[in-house]
């Protein structure tokens, strides 16, 4: 299997409809629906959201949407990691690459309410560019090369899942289930890596690898071709 010229060049590709509607709808509602559950999700202060780790849901559309992704990039991957994410009435995401785990990231807007869909912004080869995703509608990206970032959310709430591969012949095809025996919920607070899940990393950060070396000048340094 070889890369699509689209995303090689790119550095991301939007999916329309990676899930129905309806199933967004769906996960919205059990997204919402775990918040009076006691501490199932982390709180993200830094940016006014509330996260979980390797959710049920999460898991298993990692595990789904396998190959709809790998068709869209052209590339053989391992699953890494879901993420579940609520922002809240002023969240901002700011500028960011990911760690190795999430060397091919996607995006995939559940719902939300807002006077509009809040865009995803990408810079791509020093261009910036918004991209909006209604609900059901997904955007896959070199999440540990290509910066990325949220202005200034004016809704009320928006619920994003976050899909994570690594390529099966890459440098970090050792990342498949993020360290993890299998696929599938955890318990917080029991996992060692609990602290560093699905932390952003910023450019002069020690890089998660343990080089040594800043994460800029080495796995967050943009990658060839």
């Amino acid at each position: 299997m070889s890369a699509r010229p689209a995303f090689t060049e790119s550095d991301y590709e939007l999916i329309p409809e990676l899930v129905p509607q309806s199933s967004a709808r769906l996960c919205t509602a059990y997204a919402l629906a775990n918040r009076n559950l006691p501490d199932y999700y982390a709180p993200e202060n830094a940016f006014n959201a509330w996260g979980r780790y390797a959710d049920s849901m999460g898991e298993a559309l990692l595990a789904q949407s396998l190959p709809a992704i790998e068709d869209a990039t052209g590339l053989s991957l391992f699953p890494a990691y879901s993420y579940l994410r609520i922002y809240c009435e002023g969240s901002v995401l700011p500028k960011h690459t990911d760690r190795p785990s999430c060397e091919i990231s996607v995006t995939l807007t559940l719902g939300g309410e807002a006077p509009a869909a809040w865009p995803i912004w990408v810079e791509a080869h020093g261009e910036a560019r918004a991209v909006t995703l209604p609900p059901g509608d997904a955007l896959v990206y070199k999440g540990a090369v290509l910066p990325h970032w949220r202005e200034r959310f004016g809704g009320r709430f928006w619920v994003q899942l976050f899909l994570h591969y690594v390529r099966r012949d890459g440098e970090f095809a050792d990342c498949r289930f993020d360290g993890r025996e299998r696929l599938g919920p955890i318990v917080p607070g029991q996992d060692p890596r609990s602290g560093n899940l699905h932390r952003h990393f910023a450019a002069n950060d020690p890089c998660p690898c343990g080089s040594g070396q800043r994460y800029a000048d080495c796995h967050g340094r943009p990658a060839d071709g």
